[in-house]
This record gives C-alpha cells, structure tokens and sequence, in this order.
C-alpha cells in the first residue's frame, strides 16, 4: 500500500512539473512570438538603412537572444564594419557558437555574423530562428536595394536616350541657323535668314525648355509614357511637318492634310528623325534638301488609318534598308545614334507604324497613324 502511495506522489509531482514546464513553455513560447513582431517589424527600418538599423535596433535583437552580432565589408565602395553586443570570440565559430551570412550584389559584399554564445535549450533554438529571419529580412533589403537602383539607372538610361535625341537635334538646328548666317553674302540673305530664324525660335525655345527641366527632374511622366493617352492631343498634321521641315530646312512638297488626335511628342520624335536625316545627308552631299510628303486617308470609315509618306527619291542612303531602324546604324559618319529605332519605337507605343521602302535611288519612308483612340 505504502509502493502505491508513493507511486501516486510520484505521478502527481511528475504531472505538476510537466505542467508547469508546459506553461513556462507556453509563456516563453508566447513572448518569443511578440518579440519576432518587433523584429518583422523592422522590415521597412531595414529596407530604408541596413546597417543603421542593425546598430539602432541592438536592444530588440538581444531579447531575441542575438546579444553578438558584427558584420564587415565593402558597401558602395566603401570599407563597412560594426557590431552590437559583446564581441564574438573568434574561436566560437568553430565550436559552432556562431552563425554567418555573406551577402553579394554588384555594390556590396557583406558577412553578417552572430553569436550564440551562452545559450542553450529552448533559447538557443529561438534565437537560432530568429537570425534566420534576420537573414532572411537582410537579403530581402539588399535585393530589394539593388532593384531599385537597376530601375533607377534603367530609367535615367532611358530619360537619357530621348533628351540625347532632344540635344542632337537642338545642336542641329543651331548649326544649320550658323550655317545659314554664314552663307549669307548680302542684306537680303541675312534678312531671309533673320525670318527663317524667328519662324523656328519659339519651336526651338521649347525644345531648350523641354531639355533643362528634363535635367532637373529626370522622372518626367510625359517623357517615360510615350503613347499613354494623357499625351494625345488634336495635330494638324500638314502644319507639323512644314513647321518641322522650316526647323531642319528641308523644302516640303505638301499633298493633302489631315487632322486627327495623336502623340505630339511622337509625331515630333518621328518628323525630327526623317527630315533631320534629310537635313543632315542632302548636305553631307551637296545636295539641296527636299521631300516630297503625301497625307492620305484610307479604309472603311469605322478603322480609317492616315498614311503620311514622306519620299525622297533622288537621295541616295548609303545604308542596306533592312538596317535603317537598326539600333546605332549609321552611314558614313552621320546618321548615328538610335534615331528612326527611337522614332518607330516612339510611333509604336502610341499606336502607329513606321516602316521603309527603296523608291528609285532613295526610300521613302511611311507613318500610319490611327485616326481614333483604340
């Protein structure tokens, strides 16, 4: 009888303790929660500053059981290190006292490093799952760090492209306004070309404009959506191509007209690549620059395109055909750059086509424009 009471004491006491350890666990297991919520809640801190927000935030990470932690490396070219809590012996790491993570990207190179030193049971096992979701947030931060900077680069890249096509044509005109004075050999040429000059000034002024704020703020809505519809507006196409062949001075032989809402910058971006093409190889070659331009609508009425062809038969392009919207094709040394990719690409985007055909000894090349929003 005594065996059995002594048994029964035994069970109870064996019960309580497990009991208890339950609810320490419980407990332990509860607060371990609400502190990896502090520590998911750093995301953002992390995503903002790295390294500023380890060295911050040392309190939080020791009540998860990270008391040691350092990290050394090379961050945007500079040599980092820092550490938060007691210094890790450098011996823990092959007693297996230390956890670590390398991080590499293009700019950084980072080991990260903590100490477990002094901890055991339940608490080791917490703190080991917490640097596993620091690591975690870490890498998340620095990818997250490193994509944002290849779209911002993406993006300047591209902002680069249109104010390069901006530039080159702006330089162009002003070398055909010098050109032109130059050549001038009495007063009723100068005076032709004063006229000529006050006609593009305020088409070139806005040009210049476009270009400093483009400068100043290189995230520009209008110049990063080509063909969104924000940027349609009504273009009278005929008065566009002679306002743009009076800029590249290229005599226009105007056919028909047409008047239709479109992309102005589009259209600007198409008209300065072919007339400036024009422009720039009819002079290369002594030649006088003219094009003929024919504005036409066609199709049934409730899908009606307007083809704007511009011809120039007689100007020979010293460059296969299948290479003209190629991107950096050139002849000889002009007609460089990205210049009619960009304007197909631009022509494209806002819902238009662009394409090229051999006409005699030149080309000529077509716009199709849609005459409705669709």
């Amino acid at each position: 009888m005594n065996n059995l009471y002594g048994a029964a004491i035994v069970l109870m006491v064996a019960g309580l303790s497990i009991g208890l350890a339950l609810l320490w666990l419980r407990r332990l297991g509860r607060l371990h929660r609400q502190r990896m919520d502090q520590l998911l809640a750093l995301r953002e801190a992390l995503h903002e500053d790295p390294l500023g927000t380890l060295a911050r935030h040392q309190g939080t990470l020791a009540r998860l059981g990270l008391h040691s932690i350092d990290w050394q490396g090379n961050w945007y070219g500079a040599a980092v290190s820092g550490s938060a809590g007691a210094k890790i012996p450098g011996a823990s790491a092959a007693q297996g006292q230390v956890l670590s993570q390398h991080f590499q990207y293009d700019d950084m190179a980072l080991e990260l490093r903590i100490g477990l030193r002094g901890l055991r049971g339940e608490r080791r096992l917490f703190a080991v799952q917490a640097a596993e979701v620091l690591f975690a947030m870490l890498q998340g931060a620095l990818a997250a760090r490193q994509l944002a900077l290849v779209a911002a680069v993406s993006q300047r890249a591209r902002v680069g492209v249109f104010l390069q096509h901006d530039m080159r044509n702006l330089a162009q005109w002003v070398q055909l306004v010098a050109d032109d004075f130059a050549a001038a050999r009495s007063d009723d040429a100068l005076l032709a070309s004063a006229r000529r000059l006050r006609g593009n000034a305020a088409l070139a002024a806005s040009r210049a404009q476009g270009i400093m704020q483009a400068l100043l703020n290189p995230v520009l809505p209008q110049i990063l959506a080509p063909g969104s519809e924000a940027r349609w507006t009504a273009l009278d196409l005929g008065a566009n191509i002679l306002q743009a062949g009076e800029m590249h001075q290229v005599a226009i032989d105007l056919e028909g007209a047409a008047t239709l809402p479109w992309d102005a910058q589009a259209l600007a971006t198409v008209l300065d690549n072919v007339l400036g093409n024009v422009s720039g190889l009819s002079r290369a070659r002594l030649m006088p620059a003219h094009c003929r331009v024919v504005i036409a609508q066609e199709g049934p009425a409730d899908s009606r395109v307007v083809r704007v062809r511009f011809e120039t038969p007689r100007l020979p392009l010293e460059i296969p055909l299948e290479k003209l919207f190629e991107p950096w094709a050139t002849s000889g040394n002009v007609n460089s750059g990205l210049g009619l990719y960009q304007a197909r690409k631009q022509a494209q985007a806002a819902g238009a086509t662009l394409e090229a055909a051999r006409m005699e000894n030149g080309i000529s090349v077509t716009l199709c424009l849609p005459c409705k929003k669709s």
